[in-house]
């Protein structure tokens, strides 16, 4: 596979040719613990045909076993020690790896989970620090040098913790080990606060987690442009209702040093929206797609899903009034198979590469209900504008801001089947001829209302439908897809 890199403008990641990539992710934190070589297949099969291109994995994570055990029973750790990594446990995570290559994923790696560090999961248990700053430079040089020739690899540090934890700064901690990662895939002594050309080839983030006293929740919140092995930006827009992560994505791309930003842990689906998850109601697919098109048109370079059996791998003797399928069910979750439609729109719109565009849009004001918050973007040609629409409605957009004269050709793109509509609801395969009347665009969508979300699609030509049909996984030409194993 080829090493991604950052585009000219700092905005999104390419191919080394320039060509634009799609980053669709899943969370499958724990899968070197939870998961079996047969449902990893099967896992990684259907993700594929769901039309995902990276998954993101955590090498160390304690949060559902202590021990850090893989499928075979082996620990991560021998005699729980940092620098006595077990060949046996990571010989199953180069195999989890390698398929991710075979299969045509990029991986997000993180080489520990923040518990780790800080000592204290989030049922306020405490433990013994397994990294520390006296050994994080070691690890880091010790998995960067076992995985530094694969290039689907991308790295982030941190892991669901701020590095300024109960007012205790581990700052340090992880700079020894960006240090040691820096070592072990380059075989240069970087520092993490001198710029040097070497650490633009390592693509490195920081995972935050999503603050409920401050509302902090990005890879910049405590920290600062000084740190040279930040590459890119991840938001954990978290799990409420309340977040709006138009915003949080805004914030970051408006930054005076620009990187690529994302929402790299939005709302998972069938997650609760409230903690103690006590007579909560739980996030459906349009909570999943609403984050989703909000970032990407607000200024993403991608988007992250996730759901709350799959990232944790919930066997069925584990099911409960929290995680109510097992990880095997999930995959199937309607917010999960509409993500293909994303990764068409994404694909065939070059979404990426869109510049955000409220300004084309009626100013809100703030009575505005959330689910009535339409977010634009615009292409780079200034020939496309998309606007998402979470309740549907009427959308009035400022076509002269855009160049465009007195003829726009909309579609109406309805991200729940991937399929084009007229305005009175039938399936099309054609534009929409629309008059613009004093440079403004007034158009109405299918239906609206709850749940009934929209993509408006604005074009200056017309022209064919500007997203196909696709298929990223043929189970009858690959071969059955199937599981092997039953839990």
């Amino acid at each position: 596979m080829e090493k991604l890199q950052i585009s000219k403008n700092g905005r999104y990641f390419t191919y080394p040719d320039g060509t634009p990539f799609v980053w669709l992710a899943d969370t499958a934190w724990t899968m070197p613990q939870r998961m079996k070589w047969d449902d990893v297949t099967y896992f990684m099969e259907e993700r594929k045909r769901q039309g995902f291109t990276v998954l993101q994995i955590v090498a160390l994570d304690p949060e559902r076993d202590i021990e850090m055990r893989n499928p075979t029973g082996e620990k991560a750790l021998l005699d729980d020690d940092l620098l006595t990594p077990n060949e046996r446990y990571f010989s199953y995570l180069d195999w989890i790896l390698d398929k991710a290559a075979e299969y045509g994923f990029y991986v997000l790696l993180l080489p520990v989970w923040g518990q780790l560090v800080v000592g204290h999961d989030w049922g306020g248990k405490t433990y013994e620090k397994t990294v520390t700053e006296a050994n994080a430079y070691q690890y880091g040089k010790w998995i960067g040098e076992r995985y530094k020739n694969k290039n689907h690899i991308l790295w982030c540090l941190g892991g669901d913790r701020q590095p300024i934890h109960l007012g205790v700064d581990y700052r340090p901690v992880w700079r020894k080990m960006a240090e040691g990662l820096a070592k072990g895939i380059t075989g240069k002594d970087l520092h993490y606060n001198r710029k040097d050309p070497a650490w633009e080839k390592l693509m490195i983030t920081y995972h935050a987690c999503h603050e409920r006293e401050t509302g902090e929740c990005s890879t910049m919140s405590y920290w600062t442009d000084e740190e040279a092995w930040i590459r890119f930006i991840m938001l954990q827009s978290g799990h409420g209702l309340e977040p709006k992560n138009y915003e949080l994505v805004k914030k970051e791309y408006d930054r005076e040093h620009v990187m690529p930003v994302w929402d790299g842990e939005p709302a998972y689906e069938m997650m609760p929206t409230s903690w103690p998850p006590v007579n909560a109601s739980f996030h459906g697919s349009w909570m999943v797609r609403k984050r989703a098109y909000w970032s990407l048109f607000a200024g993403s370079f991608g988007h992250t899903y996730g759901h709350c059996s799959v990232w944790c791998s919930i066997a069925e003797k584990e099911k409960n009034a929290m995680s109510r399928l097992t990880w095997y069910e999930a995959l199937k979750c309607e917010g999960a198979e509409q993500m293909k439609y994303l990764r068409a729109l994404m694909e065939d719109l070059r979404i990426m590469t869109y510049r955000p565009a409220q300004d084309l849009l009626p100013e809100e004001n703030d009575s505005v209900e959330m689910d009535q918050h339409r977010q634009c973007c615009l292409n780079e040609a200034d020939k496309t504008v998309c606007v998402y629409l979470p309740s549907g409605g009427t959308a009035e957009v400022d076509l002269r801001k855009a160049g465009y004269g007195d003829v726009a050709y909309i579609w109406w793109y309805d991200p729940r089947d991937g399929k084009f509509y007229t305005s009175d609801g039938k399936e099309t395969e054609n534009a929409q001829k629309m008059i613009v009347s004093d440079g403004k665009l007034q158009a109405e969508s299918p239906e609206a209302g709850k749940e009934k979300d929209w993509v408006l699609i604005v074009k200056k030509e017309d022209g064919e439908k500007p997203i196909c049909d696709k298929v990223y996984f043929d189970a009858e030409k690959e071969g059955q897809l199937k599981k092997v194993f039953v839990w």
